[in-house]
C-alpha cells in the first residue's frame, strides 16, 4: 500500500463524481446546522420534537454535546469541506473520507443509544457511505492512495 498525503501540487484533480460529494456535504450541513443550533438553544430536544426520555437514558444526558457535534462537525465542517472540494484543495479527498466515516460513526452511535430511528437516520448513514466511497475513489484517482 502506498500513501501520499500531500501531492506535489497543492491542488488535486477533481473527477466529475466529486460533485456528488459536494451535494451530499451541503445537504448534510443544511440539515445539521439548524438542528445543532436548536439543540444548543434547548438541550431537552423539545424544539426538535424529540422525547426528553430518549437522551436522558444515554451517556450524554442532554442534547448539548450532540448539538455541538452536529453544528461544528456535521454542519460547519461539511460546509468548509464542500468549499475545499470545489477549490480542489489537496486535503479535500482525505477530509471527505474522514467526515464520511465520522458521519457513519455518528449514525451508528445514534442507532445504538436511541430507542427509535427515523428515515433521516438511514438517509444520513447512506450519505456517510457515499462520502466514503467518493473519497476512496478520489484518493485512488489522484494517486494519493494506492491499495493495489
Amino acid at each position: 500500500m502506498h500513501v501520499q498525503v500531500m501531492p506535489g501540487d497543492a491542488r488535486v484533480g477533481r473527477p466529475r463524481y466529486v460533485w456528488i460529494a459536494v451535494v451530499l456535504e451541503l445537504l448534510t450541513a443544511l440539515g445539521a446546522i439548524p438542528v445543532g443550533i436548536m439543540f444548543l438553544i434547548d438541550p431537552t430536544g423539545q424544539l426538535v420534537q424529540l422525547p426528553r426520555g430518549w437522551i436522558e437514558a444515554t451517556p450524554f444526558g442532554s442534547y448539548l454535546v450532540p448539538g455541538l457535534y452536529l453544528l461544528l462537525v456535521n454542519g460547519v465542517g461539511m460546509l468548509v469541506l464542500a468549499g475545499l472540494s470545489i477549490l480542489r484543495h489537496w486535503a479535500a479527498p482525505w477530509l471527505t473520507g474522514a467526515l464520511g466515516v465520522g458521519l457513519i460513526v455518528w449514525i451508528l452511535v445514534e442507532i445504538l443509544v436511541m430507542p427509535a430511528t427515523m428515515f433521516l437516520t438511514w438517509l444520513y448513514l447512506a450519505i456517510g457511505f457515499g462520502l466514503g466511497f467518493v473519497a476512496l475513489s478520489w484518493l485512488r484517482r489522484t494517486d494519493q492512495l494506492r491499495l493495489w
